[in-house]
């Protein structure tokens, strides 16, 4: 009869304990990451929603639960922030399997809080456990945090309440500052404080201007440089953000000192901005410590282009969007791609150039897809409506049925409906609404585009790698570039466009343009995209 009352009082759910969870989750499928992470959620939810298990067990298969997922759901969010994906149904379908995944961890370690924080000792390692789970359960809302902003949409209120749930539960036990390796394997040390600032300057870093891999890269990157960062009771110029834990909504930037409550708390990255500077000292020069490499999936231009884009939005200035935007009804003529725009800009005609063979010339026509004057250029284009313009920009919407290529970043060039004149913009900020409608907001570079062909003069040449695909010695030669000119629409201060890959510091070139050819020298990238390098240089 005692056995018998023993087992009436088992928790009603298969994994009774770390053992009979590992060979269940032994029978995941191994070569579909997406539905293996299902299949975990699925576990999580049952599992969390199960009352009766003693804190040991809950939190042991818990901890397996969420180990076991972690390296499925970083391959599906490779596959996520690899490519554009936000009007195709693949990516939402990605999306929704994360999201929901990120929600049932949030329940799940939840769950393990709030049974642990009821039933602990006041002793060291129940302090340390309390901890580690604070810390994996903030985590689980950084990802939620970062999947919305992926997609560009206004954050749930949901991610400010459990961030400031489960700092506060930190506080009260006094374990907001307790420094613990959250994962096995892992070598950096994390607090609950730590990863509620990740969280809170990863939303005030403009991540709404960043594609989804950079977001998951800031997000690396304010992880590691956490320590730099300040929490505080109290405003100052250092930490002049707010967000209340006793009425949690989205962080907000305070121009001066407010009447403190005793549930405000004041955040700033200011202090990381040096360290950011000596870092990107370090990636220019090719000297980066370990520590700061963060990961190799990244290019080393990349990082460099995430790096001071954080520089901006860490420092004590608060950045405004400072140009007046004018309502506009109206379309404009779209198209992507770097090789795409340089045949529709304005272009230096080959036949001026003195300095050309004929033999060079004819192939450089060819090469180009100019073809003769007056001859149509072939291309596919998209329409969208648009909004509003400001001097530098242009607002509108992607339509449903294209835009499939949109990200951030991306290189688009633009005409107006009665237009003649191709600018080219890149695409700068993006927005999905409640009816989920793509907002685009588009940085125009150049109204003035000029497309002209760079010739090899030295350093660096052979590491083009534009040129490594083509054959003979004509193919070692020249280079297309769209030139840039600067504000005063000048080309002495210009920058301009190459295909991904062709930035080596210090080549130099000559541009063809005829009898004013001059050469140039390569100084520095300013920002890439998947098919093309924004490059300084210098005139020589």
């Amino acid at each position: 009869m005692s056995w018998l009352d023993k087992l009436g009082n088992a928790p009603d759910h298969p994994m009774t304990n770390v053992d009979a969870a590992k060979q269940l989750l032994a029978e995941l499928p191994e070569d579909d990451p997406l539905e293996a992470l299902k299949e975990i959620s699925d576990w999580m939810n049952s599992f969390g929603g199960t009352p009766g298990f003693k804190p040991g067990n809950r939190l042991g298969v818990s901890m397996l639960l969420d180990d076991t997922a972690a390296p499925i759901y970083a391959e599906v969010k490779r596959g996520y922030t690899a490519a554009s994906h936000l009007q195709d149904l693949e990516g939402m379908k990605l999306w929704r399997a994360m999201h929901e995944f990120a929600i049932a961890r949030i329940e799940l370690f939840a769950v393990c809080l709030r049974e642990l924080t009821q039933s602990a000792k006041k002793n060291e390692t129940a302090n340390e456990q309390t901890a580690i789970v604070c810390v994996r359960f903030l985590r689980s809302v950084i990802e939620q945090l970062k999947l919305e902003l992926m997609r560009y949409m206004d954050v749930q209120k949901e991610v400010w309440e459990n961030l400031c749930r489960g700092y506060q539960l930190a506080e009260e036990a006094g374990l907001a500052e307790t420094m613990v390796i959250a994962y096995p394997g892992h070598v950096i040390h994390s607090s609950p404080q730590r990863e509620l600032l990740c969280a809170l300057v990863l939303f005030e870093s403009a991540p709404g201007a960043l594609s989804s891999s950079q977001i998951e890269m800031s997000s690396r990157i304010a992880a590691r440089l956490s320590s730099f960062f300040d929490l505080a009771r109290e405003y100052s110029a250092e930490t002049p953000y707010l967000i209340d834990l006793a009425h949690p909504a989205m962080p907000k930037w305070i121009a001066a000192k407010p009447e403190v409550g005793e549930s405000m708390r004041f955040f700033g990255a200011s202090r990381a901005v040096s360290r950011l500077e000596e870092i990107i000292h370090q990636n220019e020069r090719g000297q980066v410590e370990e520590e700061y490499r963060f990961e190799s999936e990244f290019t080393p231009e990349g990082k460099l282009t995430m790096l001071k884009h954080l520089l901006v939005y860490w420092s004590k200035e608060h950045v405004h969007r400072n140009q007046d935007r004018h309502a506009i009804q109206t379309e404009i003529e779209v198209v992507r791609s770097l090789k795409t725009i340089s045949k529709l800009v304005k272009h230096f005609d080959i036949g001026e150039a003195t300095n050309l063979s004929e033999e060079d010339a004819a192939q450089l026509k060819e090469r180009s897809g100019f073809g003769l004057v007056g001859e149509e250029i072939k291309y596919t284009s998209e329409t969208w409506p648009v909004l509003d313009i400001s001097t530098e920009g242009v607002g509108g919407i992607v339509p449903r049925t294209t835009g499939d290529w949109v990200k951030i970043g991306a290189l688009c060039g633009l005409k107006g409906k009665n237009a003649n004149q191709w600018w080219v913009g890149m695409i700068r900020r993006l927005k999905t609404d409640m009816q989920g409608k793509v907002h685009v907001g588009i940085r125009v570079l150049t109204k003035q585009p000029l497309s002209v062909w760079l010739r090899v003069l030295g350093k660096g040449a052979e590491r083009v790698s534009n040129w490594q695909t083509s054959s003979g010695s004509f193919a070692f030669d020249y280079l297309p570039v769209i030139l840039i000119p600067d504000e005063h629409n000048s080309y002495v201060h210009a920058t301009m466009l190459m295909e991904c890959g062709s930035f080596v510091v210090g080549t130099l070139f000559e541009v063809m343009l005829g009898e004013k050819s001059r050469t140039i020298k390569l100084v520095a990238i300013i920002a890439e995209g998947d098919d093309y390098e924004q490059v300084s240089f210098e005139w020589q």
